[in-house]
């Protein structure tokens, strides 16, 4: 990734976030290089089948 991708600011639960520290610490990478990895692996997947409505 480089500084010219696109930049946006995140919410998310404190517990996934935790979860997450955790795994980069096991992988050795970065917080965003460990959420890019794991959406491009959910994406790779297909599409998920849609959930009712909220």
């Amino acid at each position: 990734m480089s500084r010219a991708d696109q930049q946006f600011k995140l919410r998310m639960p404190a517990s996934v976030r935790a979860q997450l520290e955790q795994a980069v610490k096991q992988a050795r990478r970065s917080l965003n290089a460990e959420i890019v990895i794991r959406l491009e692996a959910n994406f790779a997947q297909g599409e998920p089948k849609q959930e009712a409505s909220l």
